[in-house]
């Protein structure tokens, strides 16, 4: 895929990389097997690095969604869930750059073409 904004790009890749580390590393540390998690993971990173129009407000969504669904668990025992809690709060800052930064915005300009 083309993009008009290598460096938003660039941030792209690291999102989706830093999401499919996250999951793996909470796979680590709970313990279980999440195939779910990883699908998602890789899907939301293959998204990004498509910078298909408008993707990126979905997938800003589903981090802020995620965070949103976690943040009372993680909060009632903080003691122990501080790394998830830092978690959240690095999907929030994920997804206000997805929707706010001017060079991630400028990457998802791609369109889907069905016509080649």
């Amino acid at each position: 895929m083309s993009t008009n904004n290598e460096n938003g790009r660039k941030i792209c890749i690291g999102i989706g990389a830093y999401l499919i580390v996250k999951c793996i590393l909470n796979m680590v540390i709970g313990g279980g097997l999440d195939i779910g998690g990883l699908i998602l993971a890789a899907g939301l990173a293959a998204v990004m690095w498509a910078g298909i129009q408008y993707t990126n407000y979905a997938v800003a969504g589903i981090l802020a969604l995620i965070a949103l669904i976690h943040l009372p668990a993680n909060i009632s025992n903080i003691s122990s869930n501080w790394i998830y809690l830092i978690e959240g709060l690095i999907d929030i800052g994920c997804a206000v750059l997805l929707c706010t930064f001017s060079d991630i915005k400028e990457h998802f300009t791609n369109t889907i073409n069905v016509n080649n």
